[in-house]
């Protein structure tokens, strides 16, 4: 393994070999920052200054310099924050204690009518959604599938021909049930629900 050395100036390893040349290069080239200690290059040396230049965060006027200023900004406990309750801009260190009382506010659901905290409308909202989806789904499918009442006949060609079949001989009536599941199959094959699918398959397959 090749020996290496700690450049004194930059404070980089080099192959011993090349040690002398490289401490030439560091001696002329490189510099230490006064302030951060850091080595620059001393073709770079008034671009780092310029980093270390304070500027005012807009935020609370306080100074910081250029390199720090930006992730202070991002954290700055004067920084205005929309709640996600109310939609007031509110100061981040002021936030905690406005979420904790706007939160506690009330909104009716449109779907139940009931009035849920706004902290937890969200989860409500989605919740209570899937559950009329369900309630859609399962009347669908009972409307679909269920047996036939004589005002759905008069409105239902495939119903009424489901009605008459109780009326024909065995073979032929399960001939035509099987071509009427077969229908009512194609009917809603483009239905993407897979719930619903299923469920519909299902309740055929018990007819």
């Amino acid at each position: 393994m090749s020996e290496t050395k700690v450049c004194q100036c930059c404070l980089e390893e080099v192959l011993a070999t090349n040690y002398l040349l490289h401490s030439l290069y560091c001696e002329r080239n490189i510099t230490k920052c006064n302030i951060c200690d850091q080595r620059i290059d001393i073709n770079e040396q008034d671009a780092h200054m310029e980093t270390h230049q304070k500027t005012e965060c807009i935020y609370c006027s306080k100074q910081f310099e250029k390199r720090l200023i930006e992730m202070h900004k991002n954290n700055c406990p004067n920084k205005p924050e929309k709640c996600g309750f109310c939609d007031l801009m509110i100061n981040m260190a002021e936030m905690p204690r406005h979420q904790a009382n706007c939160g506690s506010r009330t909104e009716q659901c449109q779907i139940c009518k009931k009035h849920i905290q706004k902290r937890e409308f969200n989860l409500h909202i989605s919740i209570c959604g899937q559950d009329q989806q369900q309630s859609q789904k399962r009347n669908r499918l009972k409307r679909i599938t269920s047996e036939p009442t004589s005002e759905q006949s008069s409105n239902d060609s495939s119903v009424q021909e489901i009605k008459q079949i109780t009326k024909r001989k065995p073979q032929k009536q399960n001939k035509q049930r099987s071509k009427q599941k077969e229908d009512i199959s194609k009917k809603y094959n483009d239905d993407d629900d897979e719930d619903f699918q299923k469920a519909l398959q299902m309740s055929l397959n018990q007819k």
